[in-house]
Order: C-alpha cells, then sequence, then structure tokens
C-alpha cells in the first residue's frame, strides 16, 4: 500500500533574521511543486506542517496544480458549486427554461456564501444541513419568506439530482446526493391572495383619472385570465372574432427576448366572456385586427401601478393594500386570480375553471373553488358588461411608444393616491 502524501516543509531565513518555513507538495505524476505559506502559519512549524498538509489533501482530492502544469482544465471533481451552478443555469437557458434569471441570482445569493468555494463532487450531506440551517435564520430573522426558501431549497435539490442523473452528461460528476434525507426548510404560513369584487372593478373602470389603456388591460387581464406574459403576446391572430374564441399558447420572454412557450408549455382556447367581446371588436376595429392585442409595462411596474391605479378610483379596501404574515398587498397577477374567483362564484364546471387558467394541478383550481363557494352569497354580478371601454376616450395611448408604460412608473402615482407603496410587487 502506497505510503499517503502529506508534503513536507524547508526552513528558510527572511532579511530581519527570523525563520519562516516554505512547503513542497507530491504531485499525482510523481513530481514536486513548491507552495507558499500564509501568514502567519508560516513562521510556526506545527501550524506549516499542518497547512501543507490540507493543501496537499487538496490537491490529491481536485489535481488542480498538475492540471495547471500539464496545461489541462482542472478535473471534474475540482469544480466549485459556484463554477458548477453556473454550468447547470446556463445548460438550462439553453434549453428555454424559463425560471433561469431567478434561479441564478438565488443561487448566487443564498448559495454561494454557504458552499460555493466547495468542490460539487465532494460536497457532504452536512454541508446542504448548513444550507438549510442558514435558509431557516433568514426566514426567522425576517430577511427571507419561507417561500423563498423553499424556492432556494428547490434548486439546490433539483441541482444536486442534476449532478447526479443529468441527461447531459458533462454535468454529471456524483454517484449520490447529499440531498437525501435531509429536511426542507420550515413552511410559514400561507398569505392569502387578493381579488377584486365587481362593483370594484366598474369603479376603476369608470373613473377617467385612470388612462383608458389600463383600463382596457384590467378587464382584459380578469376576463381572459392570462398570466401577464401570456396576455402581452396574444395577437389578433390568436383571437377568432367570428366565434369568439381565444387561443392562449405562447408567452414574451422578458428575460431574454423574443416569445416562448407558456409556463406550462400547454396552450389552452376557449370561448371568452360575452362582456368582453364588444371590447374587443372595438380594439380589433381600431387597430385594424393586427399586431398585438395590447402593448404592456414593464413587468417590475405592474403591481405598483395597478395599487397606484386603484387608490386613485377611489378604490380604499384596506386588505388590498396590507403586508403582514397572512396577507399580501395585490398584485397585476391577482386579477388573474379574480377571473378564477368568478368563475367559482358563479359555479363554472371545475373543469373549465382548471382548462381556462392553464392550471397544471387540480389542486390549484380546488382552492378557487372553495373560496368561491365561501363568497357566493352577496358577491355581485360577476363579469359585468363594459359599455364604458367600448367608446375611446383618450386617443394620445394609441401607438407602441405611448402604450410603454401606461403611467406605470415606479411610484409615479403613489403621492398621488396618498399613500406609501407596498414592499413586495
Amino acid at each position: 500500500m502506497a505510503k499517503p502524501r502529506t508534503g513536507t516543509i524547508e526552513p528558510f531565513m527572511n532579511a530581519a533574521g527570523k525563520v519562516y518555513y516554505r512547503g513542497k507538495l507530491r504531485l499525482a505524476d510523481g513530481s514536486r511543486e513548491r507552495v507558499d505559506i500564509d501568514e502567519p502559519f508560516c513562521f510556526d512549524e506545527e501550524a506549516a506542517r499542518e497547512f501543507v498538509l490540507e493543501t496537499q489533501l487538496l490537491e490529491d482530492q481536485r489535481g488542480e496544480r498538475l492540471a495547471r502544469k500539464l496545461g489541462q482544465p482542472p478535473p471534474a471533481s475540482a469544480e466549485t458549486v459556484a463554477d458548477w451552478g453556473e454550468r447547470w443555469v446556463k445548460a438550462r437557458e439553453d434549453k428555454g427554461y424559463m425560471s433561469t434569471r431567478d434561479d441564478r441570482g438565488r443561487i448566487v445569493t443564498h448559495v454561494v456564501p454557504v458552499i460555493g468555494s466547495k468542490p460539487m463532487a465532494t460536497v457532504k450531506r452536512s454541508d446542504i444541513e448548513r444550507v438549510v440551517e442558514v435558509l431557516d435564520t433568514k426566514v426567522k430573522t425576517g430577511t427571507m419568506s419561507w417561500k423563498t426558501a423553499l424556492n432556494v431549497w428547490g434548486i439546490v435539490t433539483k441541482m444536486f439530482n442534476d449532478a447526479q442523473n443529468s441527461k447531459q452528461k458533462d454535468l454529471r460528476l456524483r454517484d449520490d446526493n447529499p440531498c437525501e434525507r435531509v429536511a426542507a426548510p420550515d413552511r410559514g404560513a400561507h398569505k392569502s391572495q387578493q381579488f377584486l369584487y365587481p362593483n370594484e372593478l366598474v369603479t376603476v373602470l369608470n373613473c377617467k383619472d385612470v388612462p383608458f389603456d389600463v383600463r382596457r388591460l384590467m378587464a382584459l387581464a380578469i376576463y381572459l385570465v392570462p398570466r401577464a406574459a401570456e396576455l402581452e403576446a396574444l395577437d389578433w391572430t390568436d383571437m377568432d372574432m367570428d366565434r369568439g374564441v381565444v387561443h392562449i399558447h405562447r408567452a414574451v420572454d422578458r428575460a431574454h427576448g423574443g416569445e416562448k412557450a407558456t409556463k406550462t408549455g400547454r396552450s389552452r382556447r376557449f370561448s371568452v366572456e360575452a362582456n368582453i367581446l364588444p371590447v374587443l371588436a372595438a380594439m380589433h376595429e381600431e387597430s385594424g385586427g393586427k399586431g398585438p392585442i395590447v402593448s404592456m409595462p414593464r413587468m417590475r411596474d405592474l403591481a405598483e401601478g395597478l395599487r397606484s391605479y386603484l387608490k386613485v378610483a377611489g378604490v380604499v379596501r384596506e386588505e388590498l393594500y396590507l403586508n403582514d404574515d397572512t396577507r399580501k398587498a395585490i398584485r397585476w397577477h391577482d386579477l388573474r386570480a379574480t377571473g378564477c374567483t368568478w368563475m367559482a362564484v358563479r359555479g363554472d364546471e371545475p373543469l373549465h375553471i382548471q382548462h381556462r387558467a392553464g392550471h397544471t394541478s387540480f389542486g390549484t383550481t380546488q382552492l378557487y373553488i372553495r373560496q368561491g363557494e365561501a363568497l357566493r352569497d352577496g358577491f355581485g354580478e360577476v363579469f359585468p358588461p363594459l359599455p364604458m371601454l367600448l367608446e375611446r376616450t383618450d386617443w394620445s395611448t394609441i401607438g407602441p411608444k405611448k402604450t410603454a408604460t401606461y403611467g406605470f412608473r415606479r411610484g409615479k402615482l403613489a403621492e398621488r393616491a396618498g399613500f406609501e407603496p407596498a414592499a413586495e410587487f
């Protein structure tokens, strides 16, 4: 059995007459390489020996120095979590995954500071447990929501699963998964989603202080229940005006430009609400039936812009603007939730709601059904007529340059609305 390599040290004397130590490592090809010992370890013989021993063990594991000597890239076993994670995200970008920008941010912010410098191939269960401990601490101190912690945990488990089982061979560098049998971060209370009552929507749609195109956007977001990126991607070729059928099959790719498949990868066709058809007909005539149906503001401005316009219109229900442990302020996405809730209040067939909303899980649809059943009495007429949106009252907002923001710039309406914008968008 070969004697384990421990490295050696040699004493030297500096200009001040003080003894210090330098080390030598034995590389895998039998050659030796000198290594400088960091201060203050270089001035203590025992500490110098420990330093060189640890450096020798790392070289035995990674082979980085030998690879550098031979002019070769470091072996896969030496690739750090940070470097492998970047390659992993890039591979997902190349495959067209939609969440890569968020994935990269979560890895850099929450994973790399904890285990980023460790070799991906040698990360242990204890290292993963440390990641979970850090996430739980952030949740307890209020610097992160428990849901974000679970999202980060999902990325970590997916990374190490791919490091073991990825179809892409150059990503596979482990025979095990250190995440197995590690408990996930703690869960907290679910925050309730917001929605608008029919009379609140009518109040906004009748308010002339809210730009005309904003009012139409809100109506379409509720009556067609698309995701924001899906609504932005809708073209008049997706709208069968003769039959009143819309085809939602793509979404705008805000991270990389262009378009992509819907979030779930599934397209859906359905008959639109009867009371939105006259509005669509008016928009069709104005545009000549060509090009995109709407022009959307920046994604980052949607939530605050919506809250500002609700306040301007006099929709002052306090719960819409609260952020606490169990509630969050209304976001643009909650207009889609409003449409789903209205369908449930009306008593629509559950599978019909699931298809229109594009939910992959029926459990998601059931949340709206249960809420709709509980709210049905005194809720008001859902999907009411929209005569106020038929005749355009503001022609100045027509055109791609004018409709790009609709005044949704962050904070622009906050002072006029008389409230502080909520922190969560």
